[in-house]
């Protein structure tokens, strides 16, 4: 077996490959080639340095058109030199240069052998790296402004559960929490992909693309509908949840042109084409209306509605109000839908908050909030039994007196109180009785008041001829 030869490059290719960089990192930043070539400057001091050991202050010339790099030391002129390597004294200095002067810098050139070919390697990774830079820099600018658009990527390895695509020139990184999750990924499947952040990290650019964004639907759409992409259809809102199902709401200002039609296309081609792209997920294109009420019934359709109740909230919120929906028996779980999707689907369509009622449901709530309204508000009157008084007015009487102390003793005449029609209605309809009075009473009808004034009559006749009979 033959043994590979390693061929060294000269030292004019090495420099000429170094041209090559300089001119095409100047061309894709645009930066102009004296910038670059101080930059490089600096990097050869460093090089310099490390290589042989220099030290104190130096100065790089490069001529990169004659490939020729030259090292000078550079010394201050001081009047008595402390350190041979920073300084140089005026005495020196003088007798190569006779019109210096103290505290200026001498510079002598310590341009080492072979130093050229160090050089320009140097040189060359500097502006490999500037490259590198000028690339990054260019991908972010290139992709920053286009978040929340649509790109079509190729899936390039798995990296801890997280996709790696390559979309145009640059990378993207498609996080598992943005992954779909019935979902398999496979080197080189083609995908359709939603940006969702672009940023510039110290590892380089960084592009986060989603699958489950329903930005994604939108785009879809837009890209195999005309219409939608004319203007003449209106995608007003996408409710999705990735993987399973997806409402969307259209709508045309032309009264000829169908949105929904539309949106399905020639034998469902249109649609079954969004739909392929996102794993064979239920789609449902509903109308849009500028009436709630229709809005509501045909986001949850299937399902057939038969009334909505609007109630708006007061303080505005995340969403608009509560719509209370009524539907018949045999409608309220397609209303429902699987585990309660189709109307929270349609609660994120429309932005209202839906709750589901059965005819029935809804009638039984109405009966019971008016036999609620229909009863009496509590009375602040205090109730108070007359055990004292003869078997005929043994009633409860209505003692008017809430705003008196409870201590206060309380004196009642019949006739007084027990004559109001409406206290004597209230107390006989009241829970407090006292089973014994009505007994002793035997009044077939003691709620009203004549029967109660014919007794308290004889009452009075009897009290007004015992009177007579002690006056004789």
């Amino acid at each position: 077996m033959a043994a590979k030869t390693k061929i060294k490059k000269t030292e004019q290719e090495v420099q000429g490959e170094m041209l090559e960089a300089l001119q095409h990192v100047s061309d894709e930043k645009g930066i102009p080639v004296e910038t670059l070539v101080a930059t490089i400057e600096g990097a050869l001091v460093s090089a310099y340095k490390k290589a042989f050991g220099g030290v104190g202050a130096v100065r790089i010339a490069a001529n990169f058109e004659t490939s020729d790099f030259r090292v000078f030391a550079q010394k201050l002129v001081v009047q008595r030199a402390l350190n041979s390597n920073t300084e140089i004294s005026w005495r020196d200095a003088q007798a190569d240069n006779p019109g210096i002067n103290l505290g200026d810098v001498v510079e002598s050139e310590v341009t080492p052998a072979g130093f050229g070919r160090i050089a320009a390697q140097t040189a060359k990774q500097v502006l490999l790296q500037k490259l590198k830079e000028a690339e990054r820099d260019q991908v972010v600018s290139e992709y920053r402004d286009k978040e929340g658009q649509m790109f079509r990527g190729t899936v390039q390895r798995l990296e801890h559960g997280n996709a790696i695509l390559t979309i145009g020139k640059a990378e993207a990184i498609l996080p598992r929490r943005e992954q779909v999750q019935n979902e398999v990924y496979r080197f080189g499947d083609p995908l359709y992909v939603f940006v969702t952040d672009v940023r510039q990290s110290f590892r380089g650019p960084s592009i986060t693309v989603s699958r489950t964004h329903p930005g994604l639907v939108r785009q879809l759409f837009t890209l195999e509908v005309p219409e939608i992409s004319d203007g003449i259809v209106e995608l007003k809102s996408v409710a999705r949840e990735a993987g399973q199902r997806t409402k969307i709401a259209v709508s045309a200002e032309n009264p000829d042109v169908d949105p929904v039609g539309a949106c399905v296309g020639p034998r469902g081609m249109r649609v079954g084409k969004v739909v392929g792209e996102l794993g064979n997920e239920k789609v449902d294109i509903v109308r849009w209306n500028e009436d709630p009420v229709h809005y509501i019934s045909n986001a949850l359709s299937p399902a057939q509605i038969s009334k909505v109740i609007l109630q708006e909230d007061e303080v505005p919120g995340p969403a608009i109000g509560t719509a209370t929906v009524i539907v018949s028996e045999d409608q309220q779980s397609l209303a429902i839908g699987k585990q309660g999707q189709n109307v929270r689907l349609a609660a994120r369509l429309t932005g209202w908050r839906i709750d589901i009622r059965t005819e029935k449901q809804y009638a039984e709530e109405q009966a019971s909030k008016m036999f609620r309204e229909d009863e009496p508000a509590p009375s602040a009157a205090k109730v108070t039994v007359v055990e004292n008084l003869d078997a005929t007015s043994k009633l409860f009487a209505v003692d008017e007196v809430a705003d008196e102390s409870d201590d206060a003793p309380t004196n009642l005449e019949v006739g007084d109180d027990v004559l109001n029609e409406d206290a004597i209605g209230d107390d006989l309809s009241g829970d407090v009785m006292n089973s014994d009075v009505l007994d002793e009473l035997a009044v077939e009808d003691v709620s009203t008041p004549e029967s109660v004034i014919a007794a308290e009559t004889e009452t009075a006749d009897g009290e007004n001829g015992a009177e007579e009979n002690t006056n004789a």
